[in-house]
């Protein structure tokens, strides 16, 4: 019997565990983003309003 496809299998957690460690990367990357993009909008804002007055 091929233990491949058994949802318990070593292979199927070690796979499991590999996609858990792509997935932390890729949400890491994008709160990063999300933080430069809001960081660079303040500080715009903050610039924007001292030319204005």
């Amino acid at each position: 019997m091929n233990n491949l496809n058994t949802p318990f299998s070593p292979e199927s957690i070690a796979v499991f565990l590999e996609t858990i460690s792509v997935m932390l990367k890729g949400m890491i990357g994008i709160f990063a983003f999300m933080l430069i993009f809001y960081a660079l909008i303040k500080i715009l804002d903050k610039v924007i309003k001292e030319k204005t007055e």
